[in-house]
């Protein structure tokens, strides 16, 4: 049996623990931290645990221990173990130190009258809506507990921060894909085309955001109705071409003429809801 002993008191019910097998965790509970100290050993019941794989990791949440309120950290671990809770797939061990550093850092700001906006909160919005939808609870955990008034932005960060640790990419990686989908509505609305709303939009997005995706992996569909989509959207079509070579441009592969059909029975679609 796993044996683990406090190395840290981050709430009554948030721990971080070193396990007799050697690796340190952190670990959740109702209670179990309660008037309990480092070097006892951890009783009560664990509900969630997260194990501290690598060094590196280690170290990093060492040095967020060293510098960062322990309330937050333990409000911060709380809302990981929550979203975990609620969002298929493991995440990262690389969240603990990061979402600690961020909400610390977006707490400072706050109190000082300072903002930061998220472009891209929109996209995020439609693009990740699980992830949104997790992370607008985790704000309201995180004002009410912490005393603050974290800005609607904050939503599409600690989103980000989800969708990171999900699929354990790199945040820059996801961030990307988001620029570019936002690059693309630009563009798109240059082209003529409005975006409101609408189902229609949230289409349009969620279609993008695979066709990168599918692109980007060499996964890329067939579209057996590619001439009749040329012959009666012929205009639309020549747009969609355009929104295309700049995305192909952008990701140094080619989007093909399949993809760029079915690319043109969406912003069909938008433009359909647009006008009416």
């Amino acid at each position: 049996m796993i044996e683990r002993t406090i190395i840290h008191v981050l709430s009554h019910n948030v721990v971080m623990a070193h396990l007799s097998s050697g690796k340190n965790s952190i670990a959740f509970g109702k209670g179990i931290g309660f008037k309990k100290t480092p070097g006892m050993s951890l009783d009560g019941e664990i509900t969630q645990e997260f194990l501290l794989h690598t060094s590196e990791v280690l170290k990093n949440y060492e040095q967020i221990l060293n510098a960062v309120d322990v309330k937050i950290i333990g409000i911060t671990e709380e809302v990981i173990a929550y979203a975990q809770g609620m969002l298929e797939g493991e995440f990262s061990e690389t969240i603990h130190a990061s979402l600690v550093d961020h909400i610390n850092f977006a707490v400072e700001r706050q109190k000082r009258g300072i903002f930061i906006t998220n472009p891209f909160a929109y996209e995020i919005q439609y693009m990740y809506p699980e992830e949104y939808k997790v992370a607008s609870k985790a704000v309201q955990f995180l004002n009410e507990h912490l005393d603050v008034m974290l800005p609607e932005d904050e939503i599409a960060f600690l989103a980000m921060h989800f969708k990171g640790a999900r699929s354990q990419e790199r945040p820059t990686e996801s961030l990307a894909v988001v620029k570019l989908v936002s690059q693309t509505i630009e563009a798109a609305k240059e082209l003529g085309f409005g975006f409101e709303d609408s189902f229609s939009t949230l289409r349009f997005i969620s279609h993008l955001k695979g066709l990168i995706e599918r692109v980007k992996q060499g996964k890329t569909l067939q579209n057996t109705l590619l001439d009749k989509i040329k012959e009666e959207y012929g205009d639309i079509y020549l747009k969609a071409t355009v929104l295309s070579m700049q995305l192909s441009d952008a990701l140094k592969v080619e989007v093909p003429p399949d993809e760029t059909g079915y690319l043109t029975m969406h912003l069909e679609r938008v433009l359909q809801r647009s006008s009416v």
